[in-house]
């Protein structure tokens, strides 16, 4: 892959112009500067991070994307749950509004993309495709479980084997996390997050629902409370 492009450069540039009027974009100039550099030691990992920045803001996007694709194909995590990513928020570049349009997240073609590599990713053990699928059903679920919901768009109607699905995948997310840590591919927060929305779904009054249980709703609220309050103290504890 091709690493210092004309677009790449153009890219650059228009963060280096920037800094005079917004400093908050020194880290993210510092972080792409690094990144590039490193890459043209051929490092895989550093060259799937670099494609797949270029990729999400829409720089040399074909050759990147193709990239990505390509680590996917060959059963890479990472790679699965950015195109999972990709094809349901879409592409941004905060210098080229044109960029936007190189992925349509209203085409039904796009969302079962999305829908496919984080299946695939979750398969294969990613803790963060996971969780992105349980957020998925949590959403719905809550709208449902909404008095205020109204909207044909909010009438997506969760099947009883959406609330098993669910609650499989948070709970081997769960178990990812708590058994091989170095295999978990979110932060302890997202646990924490996690371990709400598993509550809440053992909580939802959806008539459909074979998962309903107050007392396992209370169990994982009372663990999500638990980890937050110790991610709260470890943070606290590092300013100091």
């Amino acid at each position: 892959m091709e690493i210092l492009t004309n677009e790449w450069n153009s890219y650059i540039e228009s963060m280096k112009n920037t800094l005079a009027e917004n400093a908050n974009w020194q880290e993210e100039l510092d972080g792409c500067l690094e990144m590039a550099e490193d890459a043209k030691n051929d490092d895989e990992e550093v060259l799937l991070d670099l494609a797949v920045y270029k990729m999400d803001h829409g720089i040399d996007f074909e050759e990147s994307l193709s990239f990505v694709d390509e680590k996917a194909g060959q059963g890479d995590v990472y790679a699965l749950t950015q195109l999972g990513f990709l094809y349901c928020t879409g592409v941004f570049n905060s210098f080229d509004d044109s960029k936007k349009s190189l992925i349509d997240i209203n085409d039904i073609k796009n969302e079962e993309k999305s829908s496919s590599y984080f299946e695939k990713a979750s398969e294969l053990g990613g803790v963060r495709a996971m969780a992105t699928l349980v957020n998925h059903i949590w959403v719905y679920g809550r709208n449902q479980d909404s008095e205020d919901s109204e909207n044909e768009e909010d009438s997506v109607q969760l099947t009883a084997e959406d609330f098993v699905k669910a609650e499989k995948l948070a709970l081997n997310a769960i178990g990812i996390y708590e058994n091989q840590k170095e295999k978990c591919d979110v932060p302890d927060s997202i646990i924490a997050l996690l371990m709400s929305w598993l509550s809440d779904l053992y909580e939802s009054k959806n008539p459909l629902s074979p998962i309903f249980s107050q007392e396992k709703a209370e169990y994982w609220k009372n663990r999500s409370d638990k980890l937050s309050q110790e991610l709260k103290e470890s943070s606290e504890e590092s300013q100091q």
